[in-house]
């Protein structure tokens, strides 16, 4: 397994080696649960728009199954995205990873090249263009309540302590081991984990559970934290308003679900696969 610099991750277009000639192209989001995936729809629209014979689908795969299915879309001349909980599950079977992917030990986006399997992060740029979105000219010491230590949090996590924005990340998760874990992978002075998201006084909340999937549940309830956020990202996303995104709004709160991130990732994803963005605007406007 090779790790890609930067000049070389860019420039992964599929070359469609070893496609089968007259069908299209193969392209998935690998998870569990899946069904609720809008990517089907985003790619869609720009292999149309795009001209591709290319066709993309939600696919839902247990874990013992990811990888090899994974490799499969790669080689057989597609490729795909990887949402919850498949995201480190997934890194082994890269024959390529992408210093993103090094970084945060997740891949949430795939392809091949020349006979070789490639992975990237594609969350990480998608994050960010949600972040500074939200958190217009935030300044210096933003303090942000993580929830999460999963894949997507790993992004979240890669994504923030790369900025001048951040003064400290306070990290909870369910698993205390797993924040640990993630905690000590970094190393990072700004970083800390707390037992209990209550008495909090964050600037920004970010949710990076699933919690919310459902449509029923919030992550947290934002009136037991000791002062409501200036503002909140939840990267959970659905047909609807979020339930964290709903109580954030009955509150006062700007706060932006997971659909602009899904957008940002996918448009990073499809340049990964082809060489180039789709046309702009294109994603967007098929959620509208």
């Amino acid at each position: 397994m090779r790790v890609e610099s930067a000049g070389n991750e860019k420039t992964g277009a599929s070359s469609m080696t070893g496609r089968v000639t007259g069908g299209p192209a193969m392209y998935a989001v690998l998870g569990d649960p899946v069904a609720h995936s809008l990517s089907p729809v985003i790619h869609n629209a720009a292999f149309r728009a795009t001209g591709r014979n290319a066709s993309y689908v939600a696919r839902r795969v247990g874990a013992g199954k990811c990888g090899p299915v994974l490799r499969s879309l790669a080689l057989g001349g597609g490729g795909g995205n990887v949402t919850v909980p498949h995201k480190e599950r997934v890194v082994p079977f890269l024959d390529r990873r992408t210093r993103a992917v090094e970084a945060t030990g997740a891949c949430n986006t795939f392809w091949a090249r020349e006979g070789e399997v490639w992975g990237d992060n594609t969350d990480v740029e998608g994050f960010l263009g949600t972040w500074h979105g939200v958190v217009a000219r935030p300044g210096d010491g933003v303090v942000v309540l993580l929830l999460g230590a999963g894949g997507a949090a790993r992004a979240v996590l890669h994504a923030l302590l790369g900025t001048q924005d951040v003064g400290r990340v306070r990290l909870w998760n369910r698993g205390e081991e797993r924040a640990r874990t993630l905690i000590g992978q970094h190393g990072d002075s700004r970083l800390s984990r707390i037992g209990d998201w209550r008495g909090e006084s964050p600037d920004v909340v970010v949710n990076a559970t699933s919690v919310g999937l459902d449509g029923r549940a919030a992550p947290l309830d934002l009136r037991e934290l000791a002062a409501l956020p200036r503002a909140v990202i939840d990267l959970v996303y659905g047909r609807d308003p979020t339930p964290l995104c709903r109580e954030a709004a009955a509150l006062g709160v700007p706060a932006r679900d997971g659909r602009e991130m899904l957008v940002r990732q996918a448009e990073a994803s499809h340049a990964r696969w082809f060489g180039r963005p789709p046309p702009p605007g294109v994603m967007a406007r098929a959620l509208e």
